[in-house]
């Protein structure tokens, strides 16, 4: 899952970008022709120009126009791939496209600022569709080195990230929170998350022998995820292990799982180990507090005022919202006031970036799509699901459940045309991971046509070594 060459191309494309916003536009435009020249080269293209849209400014010198280069990366997928559809990808796509034509046909009734949510719709459609059909048309011989072409890329920001600890003004966020390349701490949680419950999924409930690399991987993202202070990215770690974990306990163990006395065993050390450092240095206590509370800390004297502080105000109020309007909501992407305290972006003025700060995916939901949108998008769920558990490789299970974990504090899931662009890429490999499983072969009897007949045979000989018997 790691290649040194890739790598190396990882560090050079940050160095270069880090020395003028000429170099990023470059990349950005590159990012715009590879997505026009196939399915597999899309889904590159949109997860570097996804992260360099977002990069830590300190760092990454941004683009001129950058937010329209890099809806015009998408625009170019789009134009790739959709003409590709085939029947077997309707399967995959109903759930979303009729999802996004009742958002689009409410959002005319009740939205207070239709155009926005007409055109959040149409990045949610176009977006997710070119990600599912793009995966979907990848060969699975051309899969494995996806893979591992994303974990590669994936890991290296994370480790260059790490890095910019040793200089605190460049990778340190407003609240002191780790954010390395990208644009702030939270950004770069969720990114971690998903390869975090994929490394100790794989290291609790899989057979084979973990690696030191995969190990390695394991302890730095969960102490990288701590010094992020992103809650939302421990939780959708943890959730994804978890889910997996009770998965296994309640389910028979499929070939490649490692039995339950591992975890068990891993879990039952680190308690102790937590516990020892607990008892003897007192830093456990102090750390698990500045991650709990975050910048909340000494304003929030328990967990329930940090959530309320943080997630829980804005969750209470999109209920509300829900109530008054139960069915069809308040329109796609807006609030219900129609105002956008961080702006809208328009381009020729058309508008193409309008953010919102959802945090909290079901009742952010049921605020915008009412009880209608809300089942619909169970029903999108459900349907990757479905398609994620052919895999009995129980780390692809807990990415999927990361990607959907973080949605209970950023709210990305709905925002393909931004970062949440990143966990769609990530969910949607590991929905097709199955397709990297060796199929098992079936041997039958030969043809009866085929088989010699007694009289043919011949006589077996026992005149050379090991000189067997015939019983024996």
């Amino acid at each position: 899952m790691f290649s040194i060459p890739i790598a190396v191309a990882v560090v050079l494309v940050v160095a270069t970008v880090a020395a003028s916003s000429a170099v990023t536009a470059a990349v950005l435009v590159g990012c715009i022709l590879a997505a026009l020249t196939g399915p597999r080269r899309a889904v590159q293209a949109l997860m570097v120009a996804t992260l360099v849209a977002f990069g830590n400014i300190n760092i990454i010198k941004p683009a001129p126009m950058e937010g329209v280069l890099l809806r015009l990366v998408l625009v170019a997928a789009v134009l790739r791939i959709l003409p590709t559809i085939r029947g077997t990808d309707l399967r995959l796509l109903w759930p979303v496209w009729l999802f996004s034509i009742v958002e689009a046909l409410t959002s005319i009734q009740t939205s207070p600022a239709m155009s926005i949510s007409l055109m959040k719709v149409t990045e949610f459609i176009c977006g997710i569709t070119a990600v599912l059909v793009a995966y979907n048309h990848v060969k699975p011989s051309q899969l494995p080195g996806l893979q591992r072409w994303v974990f590669t890329v994936s890991l290296t920001v994370v480790g260059l990230s790490a890095l910019t600890l040793l200089k605190p003004g460049l990778g340190l966020g407003g609240d002191g929170g780790l954010q390395g390349l990208l644009n702030q701490p939270q950004a770069l949680g969720i990114f971690m998350a998903p390869f975090a419950a994929w490394f100790i999924a794989g290291t609790l409930l899989m057979r084979r022998q973990a690696t030191r690399l995969e190990l390695f991987a394991a302890l730095s993202l969960l102490v990288l995820i701590v010094l992020s202070k992103a809650r939302t990215a421990g939780f959708a770690a943890a959730i994804g292990v978890i889910v997996v974990v009770v998965g296994r306990a309640l389910g028979r163990r499929r070939m490649g799982q490692a039995a339950l006395g591992r975890p068990i065993l891993i879990g039952i050390l680190a308690c102790m180990i937590i516990a020892g450092l607990a008892v003897s240095t007192g830093a456990v206590s102090k750390i698990a507090n500045e991650y709990l509370y975050k910048s909340s800390f000494g304003h929030a004297t328990n967990l329930d005022q940090a959530f309320y502080a943080s997630r829980g105000g804005g969750a209470l109020g999109e209920w509300d919202d829900f109530l008054r309007k139960p069915l069809l909501g308040n329109g796609f992407g807006v609030y219900p006031d129609g105002h956008f305290p961080s702006g809208v972006q328009r381009f020729d003025g058309i508008p193409i970036s309008a953010p919102v700060e959802k945090g909290f995916l079901p009742t952010a939901v049921l605020q915008e799509g009412g009880a209608l949108g809300g089942a619909l998008l169970l029903l999108i769920v459900g349907t990757l699901c479905r398609r994620t558990w052919r895999n009995t490789d129980l780390r692809w299970r807990a990415m999927f459940v990361a990607c959907l974990g973080v949605n209970a504090g950023e709210c990305v899931f709905m925002s393909p045309g931004g970062f949440g662009m990143f966990e769609w890429l990530l969910l949607t490999l590991a929905m097709f991971s199955y397709r990297t499983q060796a199929l098992p072969v079936a041997l039958g009897p030969l043809p009866q046509s085929t088989a010699p007949s007694p009289e043919e045979r011949p006589e077996p000989l026992f005149d050379s070594p090991p000189y067997l018997r015939p019983s024996a």
